[in-house]
């Protein structure tokens, strides 16, 4: 049996997280001294600290190890508890890239590179498009695996970038109206997806260079635009992604082309 600061040296686990862990009842000692109050730990609660070093440093709560540990027998039981935190974690990672982009984004704005200089608006004649589109309502980032499905299912009557329809007036991270789009050279059928007419018509648009983070401010200035001239954009809004992250070599965000289309 080995004492509690014995036990904290070899599991590499500190006194305080010992006591805690024994008190939520799932790092119990084998031995507690009555008289005394010292805990004695053994071989079985040597195993269960490995377990517990384990699921503590890949970000398990409190909680969740306990439930893990009282419910699991193998590794094989492990399996739906790590898909869950594996999802959790790509999820951090989306945002801390997101973090990380809007901090690049403005540091290089404050540098001179500011987005005005990127930006330049255009009133043109929008054509009709014969586009292959899927509708969802979601997040924004969700489009990329759209994309995909388009290209798969239509294949070389693919013509130009890919684009978004967002149909929704108002910014909504998590519940979106959004269509993920290509144009096709001609009507096709493909599971899941619509094939349908855009409309064109007198339209105007503005092409933004930079991340996706700083788009925003594109959208201020063609709203900035319409409202100086009295026009009323119609919806839904268009996204062309004219260069993107890339399907192959990663692309610094700093040379994605975006242009954004409204008919009026």
């Amino acid at each position: 049996m080995m004492t509690i600061g014995e036990f904290s040296t070899a599991t590499r686990l500190s006194v305080k997280a010992l006591r805690i862990y024994h008190e939520e009842g799932f790092l119990v000692p084998e031995k507690i001294d009555a008289v005394t109050g010292y805990r004695f730990y053994g071989d079985a609660s040597f195993s269960r600290a490995s377990a517990v070093s384990l699921l503590r440093e890949l970000g398990f709560s409190l909680k969740d190890m306990k439930g893990i540990l009282d419910s699991c027998a193998d590794d094989a039981d492990l399996v739906s508890f790590f898909e869950r935190r594996l999802e959790l974690v790509e999820g951090e990672i989306a945002e801390r890239r997101r973090i990380r982009n809007s901090i690049s984004f403005f540091i290089e704005s404050q540098k001179g590179n500011t987005m005005q200089e990127n930006m330049k608006i255009t009133e043109s004649e929008l054509p009709a498009l014969t586009i292959l589109g899927i509708r969802y309502r979601g997040r924004y980032d969700e489009c990329g695996e759209k994309f995909g499905l388009l290209y798969k299912g239509a294949g070389r009557y693919v013509s130009g970038a890919p684009f978004c329809l967002y149909y929704s007036v108002d910014h909504d991270e998590g519940d979106a109206d959004i269509e993920a789009c290509v144009a096709v050279r001609k009507a096709v059928t493909v599971q899941g997806a619509t094939c349908h007419v855009l409309p064109g018509g007198k339209g105007v648009s503005i092409v933004y260079r930079g991340p996706y983070e700083g788009i925003g401010e594109a959208y201020k200035t063609l709203f900035d635009y319409l409202n100086d001239r009295g026009l009323k954009a119609k919806s839904p809004s268009r996204e062309f992604y004219l260069k993107g992250p890339g399907m192959i070599l990663p692309r610094s965000p700093k040379k994605y082309i975006t242009e954004i289309q409204v008919l009026v």
